[in-house]
């Protein structure tokens, strides 16, 4: 699944940018080294912390929007967990994220937390305005297509409104539910070993039998 997130950002290196091959797979390489580590690995560690870092901020920037979410038990990184993987290729028109990967190069990766929370600013009244949990998912399934969603509403709120961001904040978040997202996983693992073992034993007794 995260390798076909991958060759979609690929494609969009060979098809709008119209790199060639080489020069895609090196903007590819690029765009990796910036984000965290294990943001593409199996578990995608560095991805699940970064939406639970993205969902403290937005409560603490947009706590209506995540009440509102609450309300109708809305789980935001099931919309902005493919904006990251993806760097909002699959998620936005073609001119922001242009100026998403030129700020992206350019700031590193906090700029994921920017844009998405930029998105959601502009669009703050009309989530509000959603009556049910599908009206919500329509909603932000086409809300990087929308006609406010431009690069310049965009950056007037990422690098304006939002600021001071400051890199050391994202740094502790994600410090600290790196701690939490392992120790999930390694609790998980020690379930499945247990299963499994009981699963082999419980075989063995019934072939005895």
């Amino acid at each position: 699944w995260y390798q076909r997130r991958v060759r979609g950002i690929a494609a969009f290196a060979l098809t709008v940018l119209n790199l060639k091959e080489e020069e895609a797979f090196w903007a590819v390489v690029a765009v990796v080294e910036v984000l965290p580590l294990d943001y593409y690995s199996q578990t995608m560690i560095g991805a699940q912390v970064d939406q639970r870092v993205l969902s403290d901020i937005m409560a603490d920037k947009y706590p209506k929007i995540m009440a509102h979410f609450q309300q109708f038990k809305i789980d935001l990184s099931l919309i902005t967990f493919n904006w990251f993987l993806t760097l909002y290729v699959d998620n936005t028109n073609i001119e922001v994220v242009l100026s998403f990967w030129d700020s992206f190069l350019y700031e590193g990766d906090k700029v994921l937390f920017r844009y998405a929370l930029a998105i959601f600013r502009i669009h703050h009244d009309m989530l509000l305005n959603t009556r049910d949990g599908i009206e919500v998912y329509n909603f932000c399934r086409a809300i990087g297509d929308s006609d406010y969603c431009t690069p310049e509403n965009i950056k007037r709120i990422a690098f304006g409104e939002l600021n001071p961001f400051p890199m050391e904040r994202v740094s502790k978040r994600r410090e600290f539910h790196y701690k939490k997202v392992v120790g999930e996983l390694n609790q998980l693992n020690e379930m499945r070993a247990s299963y499994n073992t009981h699963k082999r034993s419980s075989a063995i007794d019934y072939d005895s039998d």
